[in-house]
């Protein structure tokens, strides 16, 4: 089912879009399959979608926030290969109510990636330059007072080379690709210090086995793919190593104390795929409309 994007992973839920049918979205335990589909949300005719799913631990609410950025039908923009998408409105919806509410417009332009790195109760994106905003910036969102705010970000040299934003061990970390395919990893030690990032892993390049013919790629329809990255980090593995993703095509670890790389093989994966560190467990929404969702009934719901 390529049509389908992972929009985020929490607490053992997966949240879905339907790329095919107006970002349609499901929630889905792969654990025990029990999936529902959440309400509809207002689309526009000529819309660009930036995806977040998140836990209040606060609240004991998972949230899912979509930042939807249009065109006005009248505004008769010229032809151009890249669509220049002026409006803006923040869409949220609390899991378990029956309908989606406007927080209004976003003053970000925000870079489209599968899913906002969750850290500290928010969701973390990277901001596309604009006239009033030149340089790219580091910008979260709040999942208890939702509300967008800057974070600082890492001595880098910038952000314009940021391949991802991701949490490792907790903390939020930033990978850059460098000059000579080197790609530098650096996290955030104490959340929203400046002072506290550091450049944790130098990785220099690697190139896993078997990529040395490019497969046809299939058809495009992965709205949010992750176009443009090389190197992409995932997680820290028990024994120190840290997995990295390549071009969407393949699955190699690194280890920083030795620095050697080892390639990931996985029996029967397709040509293409996009990852996501996904823990599974029992965990499921308890809403008044859980009698309506599918799938394996023989786990007992639960609340994380």
């Amino acid at each position: 089912m390529p049509e389908f994007e992972v929009v985020g992973s929490c607490n053992g839920l997966l949240c879905l879009s339907d790329s095919l049918y107006n970002d349609s979205l499901f929630i889905y335990n792969p654990f025990t399959g029990r999936y529902k589909e959440l309400p509809k949300s207002f689309q526009y005719p000529d819309q660009e979608v930036v995806f977040g799913f998140g836990f209040n631990a606060k609240t004991k609410e998972y949230k899912v926030i979509r930042i939807v950025y249009y065109r006005n039908r009248h505004g008769g923009y010229p032809r151009s290969r890249r669509a220049i998408y002026s409006l803006s409105e923040v869409q949220i919806l609390t899991l378990g109510c029956p309908e989606w509410r406007s927080l209004g417009k976003v003053s970000y332009r925000l870079v489209r990636r599968a899913s906002g790195a969750l850290v500290n109760g928010r969701l973390h994106w990277i901001s596309r330059p604009c006239r009033n905003k030149p340089a790219r910036r580091l910008v979260s969102f709040d999942l208890t007072d939702e509300q967008f705010r800057e974070v600082p970000k890492p001595d880098c040299g910038g952000l314009n080379r940021c391949t991802d934003l991701v949490a490792l061990r907790g903390c939020l970390s930033a990978a850059v690709y460098c000059n000579y395919r080197r790609l530098e990893i650096w996290v955030m030690k104490e959340y929203n210090v400046k002072e506290s990032w550091v450049k944790e892993y130098n990785i220099g390049p690697y190139l896993p086995k078997g990529l040395k013919q490019k497969p046809v790629r299939p058809p495009k329809i992965w709205k949010n793919d992750s176009s443009g990255r090389v190197v992409g980090a995932l997680c820290v593995l028990k024994n120190g190593e840290i997995l990295l993703e390549y071009k969407n095509r393949a699955l190699f670890s690194y280890d920083p104390e030795n620095g050697k790389f080892k390639d990931v093989e996985l029996k029967g994966a397709p040509n293409w795929f996009q990852t996501v560190v996904h823990v599974g467990s029992l965990n499921w929404i308890d809403t008044p409309g859980d009698s309506d969702s599918h799938g394996s009934d023989s786990a007992s719901p639960c609340v994380s």
